[in-house]
């Protein structure tokens, strides 16, 4: 096993942390997506302090104080009174233990906790000046305490994710990422040396722990099950409008349409924006990276027909075609990285494959809107001049937008005679070097 860094990346969050702690309002509340590194981030933070931290799980409210209870008997190193039979006694004692201390108390799943929480932890805040964070998700207006910050944990980015593995090859760094997005946590199981072995080793092996991850993500959405798998294969099978998915799966628009709209606000999918003359009627793609990897590459591959028992070469193909839809995703990135984008999205006709786009933005220079229009290639060899003659083709048909300017990525790089003739039709190119 090589070894990998056990945190990256933060520095902006950390030092939000900091302030809070020095002053005189300590509470914080962190809105956080699961496996965004919360607690990694509290862990690094409390290097320095003592830390209480209290894990809600989604159980009942006698759980959920148990769970507090054992937190404080693992902070003070000893069994605590049995008696505790609600959060407010619960408190009484924490304000006994931490007399003499200055910790930093966690509570992980706020949006777990029973109804009687808020109210003892707002009497607990009241009477004790201990920094509290809340980590949650969409809960802070429950809590009648005033926060000092309200942060939105995001998921890491590239570059942070690519220091998570110092000894593999940039472009395998790079599928990593593609495959499982900004998650410190997916990163840290992909821990092998390349690409290939972590995906036989957790997509393909004897216990593939990120297809059960994929699973778990499926099975706690709001969406039934059934409807929810049914739903991202035809979206992953290019059927991304809601009324082709409403009729190739039997149910009512409005039904469909109330899926997506939850399944939108769980991140599993999102609406493409229309940019320039594509159509304005929706038109969905699977926005989560591990999902989109799992139900392209596992799930519809008629080649992995049981489990712990496919092999790298039975999948390869499949991979190859996720990543170039995938590529999209890094290329928007860059995208917004380097340029002011008012609007980014994606360009199609009426007809075509709704999982082949390309990748479009409005950004502003200098106070003036213009439009970048990209085409997006993840090969294993050099793009030849054919492809940029295709491309200069279908950006003819972007209308409706300002002044276009022209952009083609590649992550193999292109061939002489294209550079050349790019350099002539001014299309600014974007290989390896940029991007890795």
């Amino acid at each position: 096993m090589i070894k990998m860094a056990s945190f990256v990346g933060r520095n902006s969050e950390l030092k939000t942390l900091a302030e809070v702690f020095k002053s005189n309002i300590r509470n914080c509340y962190i809105e956080a997506v699961p496996r965004s590194g919360a607690t990694a981030l509290i862990r690094r933070f409390c290097e320095k302090h003592r830390c209480l931290y209290v894990t809600f799980p989604e159980s009942t409210g006698a759980e959920c104080l148990r769970s507090f209870i054992m937190a404080m008997e693992k902070y003070c190193g000893e069994p605590l009174d049995p008696d505790m039979d609600s959060f407010e006694s619960a408190f009484r004692h924490l304000s006994k233990l931490i007399k003499g201390d200055d910790p930093v108390i966690v509570f992980d799943g706020s949006h777990h906790a029973p109804d009687e929480f808020p109210s003892a932890l707002k009497s607990f805040s009241d009477d004790n000046d201990a920094m509290i964070v809340l980590i949650g998700k969409g809960d802070s207006k429950r809590y009648d305490i005033t926060f000092a910050d309200k942060m939105e944990l995001s998921l890491l980015p590239y570059a942070d994710c690519s220091r998570i593995h110092p000894k593999i090859s940039p472009l395998d760094n790079l599928r990593t990422y593609m495959a499982v997005g900004g998650y410190p946590l997916y990163h840290s199981i992909m821990n092998k040396p390349d690409f290939r072995d972590n995906v036989e080793k957790n997509f393909l092996g004897t216990y593939p722990r990120l297809c059960a991850e994929a699973e778990l993500i499926l099975r706690q959405s709001s969406v039934p099950y059934t409807c929810c798998c049914a739903i991202l294969a035809d979206i992953a099978a290019s059927i991304g409008r809601p009324v082709d998915i409403a009729n190739k799966e039997g149910m009512s628009r409005q039904l469909c349409d109330i899926y997506l709209k939850k399944m939108v606000e769980e991140g599993l999918i999102r609406s493409l924006v229309p940019i320039g003359n594509s159509p304005r009627k929706p038109v969905y793609i699977i926005s989560n990276p591990l999902i989109a990897f799992y139900f392209i590459t596992i799930r519809m591959n008629p080649a992995i027909d049981v489990p712990g028992k496919g092999e790298y070469k039975d999948i390869e193909g499949y991979i190859d075609m996720f990543m170039e839809l995938r590529f999209r995703d890094i290329c928007e990135e860059y995208l917004r990285t380097h340029f002011k984008c008012t609007s980014i999205g994606r360009w199609w006709s009426k007809e075509e494959d709704t999982n082949k786009p390309t990748l479009a933005a409005i950004i502003d220079v200098d106070g003036v809107q213009q439009t970048i229009v990209a085409d997006c290639k993840f090969r294993s060899g050099k793009i030849d001049s054919g492809a940029l003659k295709a491309f200069l083709n279908r950006a003819e048909q972007i209308s409706d937008v300002p002044e276009k300017h022209l952009m083609m990525f590649s992550i193999s790089g292109f061939e002489d005679k294209l550079i050349k003739k790019a350099r002539a039709d001014h299309v600014v190119l974007i290989g390896p070097d940029e991007l890795l």
